[in-house]
């Protein structure tokens, strides 16, 4: 059975941020499961990844971008996408996009994460915590501890699979102080579904941390 979805409209402040957030160095906000987008490339594009990338709405301008979008609901997407989806697809709803507008608000931050904060997340995972998603299909990237030593890499299923290894401590502590939002964002890809698609961030590393402290 599919989800109950709310008909109440996503209204002009959601709308508005959603739209900025896409005028921003043309960001992409992807569902989970991969079935929705909203992205900015050359057009302002709502548009399904099913039925052969079939466009919902598109539109070079971003005010009439945003005007539609205000007066669309959970329930009106939802009834675009799920002609061509199963019954467990995420939808889209006032709280996802509300939360992706936050927490995006400083996204691409170039400041290093630094050694405090590398340090507690290398003592972190030598507790056993594995800071990744866990959700079917592809889940981003994560950072965790197995037999080769420290892992960062792509998740799929929950899954965490090496891109790269780390043998000691201070190797991941020195290379993950270097890091930043931005140099893990992904935009040097070439396949514009991993930019900033679940990527590590200073807010995922710091929540892995709040979440994860010994008593």
């Amino acid at each position: 059975m599919a989800p109950t979805t709310s008909p109440q409209p996503f209204g002009k402040e959601i709308a508005g941020g959603v739209a900025d957030l896409l005028d921003r160095d043309g960001r992409i906000l992807w569902g989970y499961c991969s079935h929705w987008m909203l992205k900015k490339g050359d057009r302002l594009v709502y548009e399904l990844l099913k039925d052969a990338r079939r466009e919902v709405f598109a539109t070079p301008q971003k005010n009439e971008f945003a005007a539609w979008l205000a007066q669309q609901s959970p329930q009106s997407l939802d009834d675009h996408v799920r002609p061509t989806c199963h019954d467990t697809i995420e939808v889209i709803t006032h709280e996802l996009l509300a939360e992706a507008v936050a927490h995006n608000a400083g996204v691409n931050n170039p400041t290093p994460y630094g050694a405090a904060l590398a340090g507690q997340i290398v003592d972190a995972l030598d507790r056993g915590i594995t800071v990744a998603h866990s959700h079917r299909d592809y889940c981003g990237m994560g950072l965790g501890r197995g037999d080769s030593g420290y892992v960062y890499g792509p998740v799929y299923d929950g899954q965490l699979f090496e891109e790269a290894v780390f043998k000691t401590r201070e190797e991941l502590r020195a290379w993950l102080a270097r890091q930043s939002d931005a140099t893990l964002s992904g935009r040097e890809l070439a396949q514009p579904f991993e930019w900033d698609n679940q990527r590590l961030t200073r807010v995922r590393l710091l929540e892995a941390i709040a979440t994860t402290a010994p008593d």
